[in-house]
């Protein structure tokens, strides 16, 4: 592969920001008055958040893996006394205190096990969708035992998963939904932004995400005993008083990230629009390319194409997706290969894997995805330009391989 410090014609990621006027008087505000953490930014960006999503609480957080650390931490001691009202009790852990397991896809990003495991916990490795990409409710299904903590799932590159499904699956076995969602600002299912449902679901806002805040995470919940645990976890467990009930992390957001993540916010709309004309012009031009294929977005949902990801059948493109990421990297077009390995392959979690081969869905998904570029700078003619790279490279290899 053309070493990473190459310079590129078409680089894997820009950030979409927005421009330095619109956060100056926020970040001169900031430094003036001194108050860097816990001030107005923060508080102003978790009501607007909240708003979007629509959901009652949104907890600022310095990351989507610090967010997901504390609500996998949270869940064994949210059950006795929670306050949430009748009709929404059913997002709340009952039961959940002593168990040791929680269901999760191997082929998401490391941070979702590497959270599972910081808690304390057991990650039970599922297969998921071979075309939606997202978890599998059948194989949850399947999965659930005395011991499941939680089952967490994955918006995976912006696809909603199957939130409606997952969801009855967690109220017949009396255990927590959570939502790995660090890939889902901007994406809608039956027309709203994702977020509400389950106990939580987790936001990220670094800097390949729709909504940047440099770093830093959301975490958007209906239950108020999680929000209240979550405000004191993310303030090293701080009870407000000096004391300490369970102890927590230094998990906060800045005010100068919040100031950025607000404007960055406020360019949802704009940024996910075109987002989607890049996606539209990539699908154009590939979809009637052999050995070729999408993921497949359900009906009712809209993806907001975090990464756009092509599978790539080598018998039927004539080359392998490593052979065109080689050729599309010496044309100075970057990629990414998702998720390869998948996490029970990694060895931080080879103990966790699997002594059958019912990741099979995973594995093939690893050897076989291309990540195309995708950001500020991926206009539809740049996706254009790219999506003509690759049907010649196909072009080339299938005509060799006919030869």
């Amino acid at each position: 592969m053309t070493p990473a410090s190459q310079s590129w014609a078409v680089p894997f990621n820009r950030p979409d920001v927005p421009p330095f006027d619109a956060i100056a008087s926020e970040i001169e505000a900031a430094l003036a008055t001194g108050c860097l953490t816990k001030g107005p930014q923060l508080a102003a960006f978790e009501r607007e958040a909240a708003a979007l999503i629509g959901t009652r609480h949104v907890i600022g957080v310095s990351s989507c893996t610090t967010g997901l650390m504390l609500v996998l931490r949270a869940i064994g001691h949210l059950a006795a006394g929670c306050s949430a009202p009748a009709g929404r009790r059913q997002f709340c852990p009952q039961g959940a205190a002593g168990a040791l397991e929680v269901i999760v896809p191997s082929f998401i990003f490391l941070a979702a096990p590497a959270a599972i495991t910081w808690a304390g916990m057991r990650p039970v490795f599922v297969e998921v969708d071979s075309e939606t990409f997202t978890l599998d409710p059948q194989a949850v299904e399947q999965a659930i035992s005395p011991k499941t903590a939680a089952i967490l799932a994955c918006h995976t590159f912006g696809c909603p998963c199957d939130m409606e499904q997952l969801a009855q699956i967690a109220d017949r076995a009396g255990i927590p939904l959570i939502v790995d969602a660090a890939h889902g600002l901007g994406s809608e299912a039956h027309g709203r932004q994702v977020g509400r449902g389950g106990l939580a679901q987790i936001f990220s806002l670094s800097p390949t995400k729709l909504v940047v805040a440099g770093e830093g995470g959301l975490v958007a919940t209906d239950c108020p005993c999680l929000a209240a645990a979550l405000n004191e976890a993310r303030e090293y467990g701080n009870d407000g008083a000096y004391g300490c009930h369970r102890a927590g992390v230094n998990g906060r957001l800045p005010e100068i990230s919040a100031a950025l993540g607000r404007a960055s916010l406020a360019r949802l709309a704009a940024t996910a629009t075109s987002r989607r004309e890049a996606a539209a012009a990539y699908r154009k031009l590939l979809s009637d390319l052999p050995g070729v294929h999408f993921q497949r977005i359900p009906t009712g949902s809209m993806s907001s194409w975090k990464d756009f990801c092509l599978k790539i059948d080598p018998d039927e493109a004539g080359l392998s997706r490593d052979r065109l990421r080689a050729a599309l990297a010496e044309a100075g077009i970057d990629t990414r290969a998702y998720y390869a390995p998948p996490c029970h392959r990694m060895a931080a979690f080879a103990e966790f894997a699997p002594s059958d081969d019912s990741l099979s869905v995973s594995e093939n998904l690893a050897d076989s995805l291309v990540a195309l570029p995708m950001g500020s700078h991926v206009t539809p003619a740049v996706a254009e330009s790219v999506a003509l790279r690759i049907r010649d490279m196909v072009a080339r290899a299938r005509q060799a391989v006919s030869a």
